[in-house]
Parts: C-alpha cells; structure tokens; sequence
C-alpha cells in the first residue's frame, strides 16, 4: 500500500471562528470549528487526491520537507498529514 507524507499548515479565520487548513504542495484546503476536524476532513481530501493520482497514473508534487514549510509559513502550527492508499 503507497503511503504519501505532506505538511498541512493551520490557519485560524478570526472573524469565522474556524480554522483553515491549507497542504501547500498539493494546492487542497479544509475547513472546521477545530483542528481536528480540519486534520480529518484534509486527511479524506487528499485519500481521494491520491487514490484518483494512482488509478489514473497522473504526476503529483513531491512533499516539501517540513523544514521548508516552516520557513516559509513561520508562526503556523505545522504538522504532518498522511495517506495510505490501498492497492
């Protein structure tokens, strides 16, 4: 089974009172009340991401390190989101 590693980066919208999710390298945002929904709901997006990348063999971004999101998104929480896909 492929598994597929990217950093998500957490944004909090303080005029919605929600949190924004955004996977730089693959261009995908989610959304939630808490992160964890935002973790969850990032996590199925990019299940269907890959899954659709794989069955269709379409080229995809390799994942930045974490390093480098951090740099660039300083001051974010930052963590690392992962999807296995079954063959």
């Amino acid at each position: 089974m492929p598994k597929f590693t990217y950093p998500i980066v957490f944004i909090y919208n303080q005029e919605e009172e929600k949190y924004n999710g955004f996977i730089p390298d693959l261009s995908i945002f989610a959304e939630g009340e808490k992160m964890e929904d935002v973790y969850a709901s990032a996590e199925d997006l990019i299940h269907q991401y890959f899954g659709l990348a794989l069955k269709h063999d379409l080229d995809f971004p390799a994942p930045s390190t974490l390093e480098e999101i951090s740099s660039k998104w300083e001051g974010f929480k930052i963590s690392l989101l992962t999807a296995t896909i079954k063959d």
